[in-house]
């Protein structure tokens, strides 16, 4: 995609002159502007972010993913429109949990699923909807308080930024896949270790054109400098 901006703005550059009229030099500038504001914006992110540190991240998620000892407390957000996937990457509970995601109908993850299942859900801009769920019938829903009891804690599968070094201490590069890795506690109160039931999810915005269709305008766009050079020249 970054291939396809920075080509883009070389095009533009190089053709803007010989491109007649100020109408086809705004057009051509804003469909710039649309497609790397659109990039930009497609994204997961957290909002409210606050550091929680914990201990006891273990079973059969530490084995999975590696042993995580910190987290965000937040809520997750889509920045446009798109498909939220969310990944079963095990479990460390006493009690039964499971995950739910709304779309107009309810998908859920389980303890039974194998580890690996996905499933996908269309989503809005804004807080994305989904809950966790455990067997004695506490919800916490996306957005909500976040309190050591009852909650879940936000985890990237390696460092992305500077600013929260979060990471599992044995990093893998299978887990790259995911924006985050999601710990579910469940209401039992006797540990806070974000464990109870563990997600990686991926978030793709279904309004930003996919790698073949920048490819596609771009080499529709350069027909139209082509021809434009061609007729300068002929004319000259």
């Amino acid at each position: 995609m970054r291939f396809a901006l920075i080509s883009w703005s070389i095009f533009v550059d190089n053709n803007l002159s010989v491109l007649k009229g100020n109408k086809m030099k705004k057009i051509l500038l804003g469909l710039m502007m649309v497609l790397t504001v659109g990039s930009a914006q497609a994204a997961l992110t957290i909002v409210n972010p606050s550091e929680v540190n914990f201990s006891g991240y273990d079973g059969e998620p530490a084995a999975i993913t590696g042993k995580f000892s910190t987290g965000l407390w937040g809520a997750l957000s889509a920045s446009t429109a798109g498909t939220f996937y969310a990944t079963y990457l095990g479990n460390e509970s006493g009690y039964i949990n499971s995950f739910l995601s709304f779309d107009g109908g309810l998908k859920s993850l389980v303890e039974s699923n194998s580890v690996g299942t996905t499933i996908a859900t269309n989503v809005n801009a804004g807080i994305v909807p989904f809950a966790f769920f455990d067997s004695i019938g506490s919800f916490f829903f996306n957005g909500s308080n976040q309190t050591p009891i009852l909650g879940f804690a936000i985890m990237q599968p390696k460092s992305l930024s500077n600013e929260f070094e979060l990471f599992a201490s044995k990093e893998s590069e299978s887990f790259s896949q995911y924006d985050y890795i999601i710990g579910f506690n469940d209401s039992f109160r006797s540990d806070a270790d974000y464990d109870d039931f563990v997600i990686g999810v991926k978030f793709v915005a279904g309004a930003v054109p996919e790698p073949e269709t920048y490819a596609l305008m771009l080499a529709g766009l350069g027909i139209v400098g082509f021809t434009a050079r061609r007729r300068k020249n002929q004319q000259a």
